[in-house]
């Protein structure tokens, strides 16, 4: 069977799971969530499916044995934060900047052409990244998810143990458990809002969207307007697997915003 030039497998990798998603003809037409470097689990996903190209955008240590399992699929293209980007960067080390954070601001801006756009990734880590109305690359902020602290705490203190989240932690704590479990979800929630409203003090008419695994819970507390979009890193990466720095466009087709999975707070 030869490869369908229409079909493109997009690998969002994170710390331990990875993102999956079937572009065809430039639509992402189906998503999944795998652990990092499961093949089997890349081979079910596609079906049968033979894509012409695999685009791999990763945070996550690296993995000669999948990238190798990946090649003899398809041919890789490597994703990196320091790669040409249809956005302008104000960044100052773009060396060190995630995939992840460049992927998510340039998926936003797609989503929000000529308005400037807060990109929220609500995963391992919280990161905040801002595009301006002339899609300009700004920077960000990076702080801890919430899992994150929670081990924190229970690791670096002597006493507190590490909570398990609920959807809705009670205000105030009534013991220990609950009382943790409100400070690391509040305090979180107050960071997103602070941060929201700080942005919209500097940008006119911002746009806001939130994407990771605990993006949903937030937007729902939030209550301010946030458009959700869960394949908001994945389409930032399928737009810089086909920017053309020789052209200065990004041929992929702009993405609808509500598509699979989106959603408003």
């Amino acid at each position: 069977m030869m490869p369908h030039t229409g079909d493109e497998l997009v690998i969002d990798a994170g710390n331990s799971r990875m993102k999956l998603g079937l572009y065809r003809l430039g639509r992402l037409v189906s998503t999944a969530v795998a652990l990092n470097g499961d093949l089997d689990a890349v081979q079910k996903f596609l079906a049968g499916t033979i894509p012409a190209r695999i685009a791999v955008g990763s945070v996550a240590a690296p993995d000669p044995g999948f990238s190798a399992g990946l090649g003899r699929m398809a041919t890789v293209v490597e994703l990196t934060g320091a790669g040409p980007s249809p956005l302008k960067s104000a960044y100052t080390s773009p060396d060190t900047l995630g995939v992840d954070r460049l992927a998510n601001a340039t998926g936003a801006a797609l989503l929000f052409p000529g308005r400037a756009v807060l990109a929220i990734d609500l995963g391992s880590c919280a990161t905040f990244d801002v595009v301006d109305e002339l899609a300009v690359y700004r920077g960000g902020i990076i702080s801890p998810g919430l899992h994150m602290r929670a081990r924190a705490m229970h690791a670096f203190s002597a006493r507190l143990p590490e909570v398990d989240l609920p959807d809705n932690p009670v205000l105030p704590g009534h013991d220990t458990m609950t009382s943790l479990a409100a400070g690391i979800f509040y305090g979180m929630l107050h960071e997103i809002r602070g941060h929201i409203g700080f942005f919209r003090q500097q940008y006119h008419d911002l746009a806001v969207v939130a994407t990771g695994g605990d993006a949903l819970r937030f937007v729902r507390a939030v209550k301010s307007g946030i458009f959700a979009h869960p394949s908001l890193t994945l389409i930032g990466l399928h737009a810089l697997l086909h920017f053309d720095p020789q052209r200065g466009i990004s041929p992929a087709p702009v993405p609808k915003r509500g598509g699979p999975g989106a959603g408003h707070g």
